[in-house]
C-alpha cells in the first residue's frame, strides 16, 4: 500500500517490511543467547512511539491512535515479575486490577470492576476469552506463558465499533510472539513462600525453509492466601501447554496454527477448569494495497465451579477481513463474522438450581470503518459501526465517530464519540442456572429461598461515551498522554424485587429477576508521564480518577457503586546497574472501593545475569504491609486478603 512517511497509515507493505525487521533483529538476539533485551538496545524512538494494532485492526503508531491505548511490551512483561498475565496489567494506568483471592482477579477499566467484571474485552491472539455464561473473563484459566508475550495493548475506553458487543469500558489485546522469534531452548523454574513453584520450558525450531514452530508447556502451584473472616482454601495449581507454527509464503502471505490446552484445580482441589483451543489464521497482501485476513477458532472450556455449577462451552468462529487503502489520503477496514456457541451447564450443589440444560446461540456480524486524512499529515476523521445479530436482543449498533488533528509532529490532540452495547449473559437472558442468594424468607404463606434468575426479555445495556485525549513528545527523552472520558449507561441489569413466589416444600421460591434498571454517569480521566532519564533509567508515573452518578429504581439492588476507586496511581523504574544487573520497582496506590480500605503498596525485581543466557531473579511483590484486601468476594462473600509474597526464578536460553 501507497503513504506518505508522515501519515498515520502504515500500509501492509511497509508492515511486512516492518515485522521482517523486527523478526530479523530478534532472531539475531536469539541467535546470541541473549534472553532480553535491557533498556539501553533500545532507541528513545523504539520506546516512545510503538506501533499498535488494536485501535483501528491495522498497523498504526500510537501516537497516531485516536483513542486511548497503552502497550505493555515483552520488555516489561518479563521485568514485571509477574508470574500472571492479570498482574501485569497492574502497571497500566487507570486500570483496574484487584484480587479476590490466590485464583481470581477483577481487572476492568473505568469502573465495574467484580471478579465477573462484563464490560471488558479479553483477547488472546485474535481468540475472545470471555464467557457467554456471564460475558465476562475467568482469568484462572487465561494462563499464557509470559516468556513468549510479544506485548499486550490495552485501550481504555469503548471498541465496539471494531471488536462488538461487551467491548465497553475496554479492550485487552495479548498478541504472543510468532515462532521465528522464539527460537532455540528456554527453561525456567522457581519457588517462593506464597507461589509455591512454577517452571516452564519451550523450545522452537524450524521445518524447511519458511516454516517455524514452537512447543511449550508451563505449571505453577500457589499457596492460600490470607483470609479476613471465616477461612477457607483457595489454594490451587495449574498446567499449561501448546504448540504454534508460523509459515511463510514471500513477503505477502503468513499463516499460523496454534492451539494451547490449560487445566487448574481451584479451591484446593474443589473445583477444576480445562481449556483447550485452535487457531488458524491467514494473512495475505493481495497488492501493495490491499490485505486480506481470515481467521477460524474452537475453543472448548469446561468448569466445575462446586458447589455452584458444571458448564461445558463449545465456541466455534470464523472471521473474513479487508484492507484497503484508496490513495494517499483513505483507508478502510471491514470485515464479516460467524459465532456458534452451544452450552451445557448443570447445578452442582444446594446454591445453584438448573433451568435450562441446553443452548445454543448463533451470533452473526459486520462492521466497516473509514479513515480519511482531511489534511494530510494533520487532521484525520475515522467514522465507523458495527452491526451485530444475537438470539437474545436481535440486532445492535454500534457506531463511533473519531477525530485526530497533529498541530506539530510531536502533538496529537484527539476526540471520539461512540455507541456501546454489552449483550446479556445466558444466565441474566435465558434462564440458564437459578442461584440461591440468601436465607430462606419467612412468611405467612410459607417459606421461600431467594433465588436469583434470567430475565427471559432483557435489553442490552448502552453506553454513550465521549473522549478527549492530549498526547505531546516534550523532548527526545519526555512524554506525556492524557484521556479523558464521559460515560452514560443505561438499562443496566442488576437484581430487581422479588416478581414471583413460588410455593413448595419444606421451601418454595422467591424469584428475584435480573432485569434492566439503574442507570449511572461516569467521568474521569488518566494521565501518563514517560521519562527515559538516561540510556539506563527509565521511569513511568501513571494517575486515574474516576466519578460515578448512579441512579436506582425503587426496589432495585445498588451496583456498589459501580465499584471504582476514585484515584489510584502509580510509579515504576526500571535502571539497568550494568548490563548484567537490574533494578525494577514500583509503587501503586488504590483508593478505597465501596467497603474495601484504600491501599499502598510496592513490588521489586533484582535481576542478575552471571552468563549471557542465564538469568537470576528474586521478585518481591505487595512489600509494604503483611497483607490488604483488594476485592470482595463472589455476592459479597469471604474477602481473601493479597498478602507479601517473596520468589526466586532462575531462567536459562540455549
Amino acid at each position: 500500500m501507497r503513504s506518505t512517511p508522515s501519515s498515520p497509515f502504515v500500509p501492509v507493505r511497509r508492515r511486512t517490511s516492518l515485522l521482517v525487521t523486527i523478526c530479523v533483529t530478534w532472531a539475531a538476539v536469539a541467535e546470541a543467547q541473549t534472553p532480553a533485551r535491557h533498556y539501553a538496545d533500545f532507541t528513545l524512538e523504539e520506546l516512545m512511539n510503538e506501533i499498535v494494532t488494536s485501535a483501528s485492526k491495522r498497523a498504526q503508531r500510537l501516537s497516531d491512535t485516536a483513542a486511548a491505548i497503552y502497550v505493555l511490551s515483552h520488555e516489561d512483561i518479563q521485568r514485571s515479575g509477574a508470574t500472571h498475565v492479570a498482574d501485569t496489567l497492574r502497571m497500566v494506568p487507570g486500570m483496574q486490577v484487584s484480587s479476590a483471592n490466590a485464583s481470581q482477579w477483577a481487572v476492568s477499566p473505568r469502573g465495574f470492576n467484580v471478579t465477573n467484571a462484563n464490560k471488558l474485552l479479553v483477547l488472546i491472539d485474535g481468540r475472545p476469552v470471555y464467557t457467554p455464561l456471564f460475558s465476562g473473563v475467568y482469568w484462572d484459566i487465561q494462563q499464557p506463558m509470559l516468556e513468549d508475550l510479544d506485548r499486550i495493548e490495552v485501550i481504555r475506553g469503548p471498541g465496539a465499533t471494531l471488536w462488538g458487543a461487551n467491548a465497553v469500558n475496554g479492550v485487552i489485546n495479548i498478541t504472543s510472539r510468532e515462532a521465528r522469534d522464539t527460537q532455540g531452548g528456554l527453561v525456567y523454574g522457581g519457588g517462593g513462600d506464597y507461589l509455591d513453584s512454577f517452571g516452564g520450558a519451550r523450545y522452537g525450531g524450524r521445518l524447511g525453509d519458511n516454516t517455524y514452530y514452537r512447543v511449550f508447556a508451563t505449571g505453577q502451584s500457589r499457596d492460600r492466601h490470607p483470609t479476613a473472616g471465616t477461612s477457607y482454601d483457595d489454594s490451587w495449581d495449574s498446567r499449561h501447554a501448546g504448540y504454534r507454527l508460523d509459515h511463510y509464503s514471500g513477503e505477502s502471505t503468513h499463516l499460523t496454527w496454534q492451539a494451547d490446552y490449560t487445566a487448574a484445580d481451584l479451591e484446593a482441589g474443589v473445583s477444576d477448569v480445562y481449556n483447550v483451543n485452535t487457531i488458524a489464521r491467514l494473512s495475505h497482501d493481495l497488492s501493495p494495497d490491499s490485505a486480506v485476513e481470515v481467521q477460524v477458532f474452537y475453543d472448548r472450556t469446561h468448569r466445575n465451579d462446586a458447589p455452584r455449577s458444571i458448564s461445558t462451552i463449545d465456541t466455534y468462529d470464523v472471521e473474513f477481513q479487508h484492507t484497503l487503502l484508496i490513495g494517499d489520503r483513505h483507508i478502510t477496514v471491514w470485515g464479516l463474522g460467524y459465532r456458534h456457541i452451544i452450552t451445557e451447564a448443570l447445578p452442582s450443589g444446594p446454591l445453584t438450581i438448573g433451568r435450562n440444560r441446553h443452548l445454543e446461540q448463533h451470533l452473526y456480524s459486520a462492521f466497516a470503518q473509514h479513515e480519511y486524512a482531511l489534511v494530510p499529515d494533520r487532521l484525520f476523521i475515522t467514522g465507523g459501526a458495527k452491526f451485530e445479530h444475537n438470539d437474545v436482543t436481535g440486532v445492535e449498533v454500534q457506531p463511533s465517530l473519531r477525530a485526530l488533528f497533529k498541530p506539530t509532529p510531536n502533538q496529537t490532540l484527539w476526540s471520539a464519540v461512540s455507541r456501546s452495547v454489552r449483550t446479556p449473559g445466558q444466565w441474566e437472558s435465558q434462564d440458564l442456572l437459578a442461584y440461591v442468594v440468601a436465607p430462606p424468607i419467612l412468611t405467612p404463606g410459607g417459606a421461600f429461598v431467594p433465588i436469583l434468575t434470567g430475565n427471559g426479555d432483557p435489553e442490552s445495556e448502552v453506553v454513550h461515551t465521549v473522549e478527549l485525549g492530549y498526547r505531546i513528545q516534550a523532548s527526545p527523552r519526555l512524554k506525556f498522554d492524557l484521556a479523558t472520558f464521559f460515560n452514560h449507561y443505561e438499562g443496566l441489569l442488576t437484581y430487581g424485587p422479588v416478581t414471583r413466589w413460588v410455593p413448595g416444600a419444606p421451601f418454595g421460591y422467591a424469584e428475584i429477576p435480573v432485569l434492566n434498571g439503574p442507570r449511572a454517569q461516569t467521568y474521569g480521566g488518566e494521565l501518563l508521564a514517560d521519562y527515559a532519564a538516561t540510556e539506563s533509567v527509565h521511569l513511568r508515573a501513571g494517575f486515574g480518577m474516576i466519578l460515578v452518578d448512579l441512579e436506582v429504581p425503587a426496589g432495585f439492588v445498588s451496583t456498589d457503586p459501580l465499584k471504582a476507586p476514585r484515584h489510584q496511581a502509580t510509579l515504576g523504574a526500571a535502571w539497568d546497574v550494568t548490563r548484567r544487573f537490574q533494578i525494577d520497582a514500583q509503587a501503586r496506590y488504590v483508593d478505597r472501593i465501596y467497603q474495601t480500605p484504600a491501599y499502598l503498596t510496592a513490588d521489586l525485581r533484582l535481576a542478575y545475569r552471571p552468563l549471557e543466557n542465564l538469568e537470576v531473579a528474586l521478585v518481591g511483590r505487595n512489600l509494604l504491609e503483611p497483607s490488604h484486601p483488594e476485592a470482595a468476594g463472589i455476592l459479597g462473600g469471604t474477602v481473601n486478603e493479597v498478602p507479601r509474597s517473596v520468589h526466586a526464578k532462575v531462567t536459562w536460553h540455549f
